[in-house]
């Protein structure tokens, strides 16, 4: 039988003199086609022109696209559609001649329904796995799948990237899960134990689901479900053509059948034949192809100033309207859609396009706006002092929609000099550490800063500072000190003696003092001088000898800006002086 000469209306703004535009026909339906030949079955990918069809016409004349599984998914822009082999691997296929399929994944088992994510970049399978079945995500170009669930069947994506509509095995009900690794259970809906083949309508209002052999439409927000009359003898495949037209493929008593069911407000209508195959062909799924607006992808949350970019690429000289929580903005002709001020919560964008020739094509995306702002800490490298050449800091942050990414800052100074202007260390990254390099002889000083996914950036941390110290070869000696070098010695080298009431200094800006020395059984103590001023003293005696050792040293009364002498006290013990290291805060 010939295709119905059909027109795919579109729920588009009304023009500028006030009056509605329906769209023209739409470019094709791809189907997955069974044909039977001396008893051998065959599915392939084929393509029915919208009006004065009499057969199906295959996507190629050979390839992958020429043995499919029955079950088929389109892609938002309308070029693409996925499919799979024998169960085990998934394809993408652009819709135009000579397109060669690429294949995103092998080795996987029981693929069944399929469904690709509103913003192009993911597609959400079921499997078979132990007996069950399975729901995992692939990237649209390939790589490693991640499992949101088992005992979960029949995905479906609704609008906001983030979420799925599944079937869970165990009630038999349909399910709203979070489309991420192990996702949670946001919704189940009471009383859809039988439902089959559940698919979410492009604008997040609805679910359709056969019920035997009748389309019910329900709420995604819950609610009751309505139905339509029950046709043929079982439901294969339903799609949405539009956010208010359905394809339906069902087995009747004679073969198959192609129908479109309108949805007014979330109430199926009449069904109406579109296409029946000859005798001894089956069409399996159907789904709605042609070039369409999209919205391109956005995070997970955004933030309070919008920035949503999407794509008319492929319609001819659109004219493009905007609706945001329903209400129509001025004109938004050029990507992105912009909007300052939105309040924290979910809203919904919609965004109309119509190309010359009347055709509309409509995109929604939902939008989670996150205006809290994320926390963050430092959560390593507590210490006054090290001897080593880097330091690695460690931080976390936390938000409640998502950590996007951190910046991290230091500032630096001399022993006896002033801290410079901050300087960037990482700008943007989502490691949680870095290593810094650290010059002899200068104080770090660390802080971070985070942002959410949605953008929104939290203040400065507090710093977090260390020194690391300079060498003895930058305290002036006294004559009979004497310069050592040894592999045992901080940077290689010391300033020794045995002599009693000589002294080494340096020039320092200070809150707080570290000498670095060697501690021995021989080893005497060390008179302080800050400024001249005698403040107290620093023992040098260990029963065990520790080389490169940290000794704290009197705490200045107020911050101390001049000279540190040490003198030694006792002739013949042994004095290795190896470092000085200053703290400011």
């Amino acid at each position: 039988m010939a295709l119905s000469a059909v027109i795919f209306t579109a729920t588009v703004p009304a023009t500028a003199a006030g009056s509605s535009i329906a769209a023209e026909p739409a470019d094709s339906i791809t189907v997955a086609h069974t044909v039977t030949t001396e008893g051998v079955s065959r599915t392939f990918l084929g393509r029915i022109p919208v009006q004065g069809a009499t057969q199906v016409e295959p996507i190629a004349a050979s390839g992958p696209t020429q043995q499919v599984d029955k079950a088929i998914a389109a892609s938002a822009d309308g070029r693409q559609v996925v499919f799979s082999q024998a169960g085990t691997s998934l394809w993408t296929v652009w819709i135009v001649p000579s397109a060669q399929p690429v294949k995103i994944l092998d080795g996987a088992t029981g693929i069944a329904a399929k469904s690709w994510s509103p913003d192009g970049t993911r597609i959400a399978f079921e499997s078979g796995q132990n007996g069950t079945s399975c729901v995992d995500l692939v990237a649209a170009t390939g790589g490693a799948t991640v499992r949101v669930g088992c005992n979960l069947a029949a995905p479906s994506w609704l609008p906001d990237n983030q979420t799925l509509i599944v079937k869970d095995q165990l009630t038999g009900k349909l399910q709203r899960v979070q489309a991420k690794a192990a996702g949670t259970v946001l919704t189940t809906y009471a009383g859809t134990e039988l439902a089959q083949h559940p698919v979410a309508s492009p604008d997040g209002l609805w679910i359709a689901y056969f019920k035997n052999t009748s389309v019910n439409v329900l709420p995604v927000a819950g609610g009751t479900p309505v139905p339509a009359p029950a046709v043929g003898t079982s439901g294969e495949s339903i799609s949405w053509a539009k956010s208010n037209l359905l394809l339906v493929t069902r087995r009747t008593a004679t073969g198959s059948t192609l129908q479109q069911i309108p949805v007014n407000d979330g109430r199926p209508q009449t069904n109406a034949e579109l296409f029946e195959p000859a005798a001894g062909e089956l069409v399996e799924s159907a789904v709605l192809q042609g070039p369409r607006l999209t919205i391109k992808p956005t995070t997970a949350a955004v933030g309070a100033n919008l920035s949503v970019p999407f794509d008319t690429t492929g319609l001819v000289s659109p004219s493009v309207t905007c609706e945001f929580d329903g209400v129509k903005t001025a004109p938004c002709p050029a990507s992105p859609f912009t909007k300052s001020g939105v309040a924290a919560g979910q809203h919904v964008l919609r965004i109309f396009a119509v190309e010359q020739g009347g055709r509309g094509t409509e995109a929604v995306r939902w939008l989670n706006v996150d205006t809290a702002l994320p926390t963050v800490k430092l959560t390593g490298t507590a210490f006054d002092v090290t001897k080593a050449a880097t330091a690695t800091v460690t931080y976390a942050g936390t938000d409640n929609t998502g950590i996007g990414s951190y910046d991290v800052r230091y500032r630096i100074a001399p022993t006896a000099g002033a801290f410079g202007a901050y300087a960037t260390i990482k700008s943007g990254t989502t490691a949680t550490s870095v290593a810094i390099g650290l010059a002899a002889g200068y104080e770090y000083c660390v802080s971070v800063r985070t942002r959410d996914i949605a953008g929104n950036l939290s203040a400065w941390t507090a710093d977090r500072c260390f020194s690391r110290p300079s060498d003895d070869r930058l305290m002036a000696a006294a004559k009979g000190w004497v310069r050592a070098s040894n592999s045992a010695y901080y940077l290689g080298t010391a300033t020794t003696t045995k002599a009693a009431g000589i002294s080494v200094s340096r020039s320092v800006q200070a809150k707080r003092l570290f000498l670095i020395a060697t501690k021995c059984a021989t080893c005497g103590s060390l008179n302080v001088f800050y400024n001249g001023k005698s403040v107290g003293s620093v023992n040098l005696y260990k029963a065990t000898t520790e080389y490169q050792a940290i000794v704290p040293m009197p705490v200045p009364a107020t911050f101390l800006t001049g000279s540190v002498l040490l003198t030694t006290r006792v002739a013949g013990k042994v004095y290795q002086v190896d470092g000085l290291a200053v703290r400011r805060t």
